[in-house]
């Protein structure tokens, strides 16, 4: 009963559907670290956005308020702040600091969080490695830390390792969400989204659909060039998670209107586009798409 708890919110979590982790957490009592790390980053999530359709009646433990105290000071902030333009020395230097850190603060019995967060903070570095030199037992944070590998060697177009990672990740449990997720990603990167539209539909068909799937399939979509299908698409997404205030991570809202601003562009629906840069403003005005935009929008007017 205790591991069927753990998966459902594991999925849930994985799916970007932080309503359905915050349920399972108030109606189980379940004390496992890596569950409590899954619930953590949901609760981060509920403070931050404040969400109408979920109420929080249960009192986190003491063992979970300290969990969520750690990732709230380090691993968001840290994710936040990585910079594309960083060398591997000055990527090393940021992991070695927190890393010091960490190790003052955090009780021996939750070390494995802090290769965790190292790992998050590697997966936008050019230092792929070094977060992830330490032996852990198989268990669930091993696996987290493979498919963080995995993406690693994805975002450095490393495709022979991340082939490799992910045939680890089958070894590990070919029916895990990270898994499926993991071979969607490698389709999406070679090039393949014929082949990634079909692995979705079979992730949708195992474990359900969620605003992560949606956001996948729009970027598959677009990689096809069919934007007037994605857009309607993306619409239906912002509708869902946005208008309807869907608890779901907030990578997936920012994604969705990310989207929603490129096909707004590309189909020349102008006043729609200034209405999602708005809205994303509203909900993260430092988000990395934001500024990317708007470096781009400010380049083109110097040009004319």
């Amino acid at each position: 009963m205790e591991q069927q708890v753990l998966l459902q919110a594991k999925i849930a979590y994985f799916l970007g559907n932080f309503n359905k982790v915050l349920e399972i957490w108030q109606q189980n009592d379940f004390d496992d670290d890596y569950y409590n790390f899954l619930v953590s980053r949901a609760l981060i999530a509920a403070r931050e956005l404040k969400p109408k359709t979920i109420r929080l009646t249960k009192k986190p433990s003491s063992k979970l308020l300290e969990i969520t105290d750690i990732v709230s000071r380090f691993m968001g902030p840290q994710i936040e702040q990585q910079r594309a333009d960083t060398t591997i020395d000055e990527d090393r230097k940021q992991i070695e600091d927190v890393l010091k850190k960490l190790k003052d603060i955090i009780p021996q019995q939750n070390q494995k969080i802090i290769q965790i967060i190292c790992a998050y903070m590697s997966v936008n570095s050019c230092e792929a490695q070094y977060a992830l030199q330490l032996e852990l037992p198989k268990d669930a944070f091993q696996q987290e830390l493979l498919f963080l590998q995995f993406m690693i060697y994805l975002r450095g177009r490393r495709f022979d390792l991340a082939e490799s990672t992910l045939l680890d990740l089958r070894r590990f449990d070919d029916e895990d969400i990270l898994t499926y997720l993991a071979q969607i990603y490698l389709n999406l990167y070679n090039g393949q989204p014929e082949q990634a539209f079909k692995s979705i539909q079979e992730t949708k068909d195992r474990f359900g659909d969620s605003s992560k799937l949606m956001n996948l399939m729009i970027t598959c979509l677009i990689h096809q060039n069919k934007f007037e299908e994605a857009f309607e698409s993306g619409q239906k997404v912002k509708t869902l998670i946005i208008d309807n205030e869907q608890f779901s991570d907030r990578q997936e809202i920012e994604v969705c209107l990310s989207n929603l601003i490129i096909l707004s562009e590309l189909l020349n629906k102008q006043q729609q586009k200034e209405e999602y840069i708005q809205v994303l403003e509203q909900i993260n005005k430092s988000c990395h798409f934001l500024k990317r935009y708007q470096e781009k929008i400010k380049k083109i007017d110097q040009l004319s």
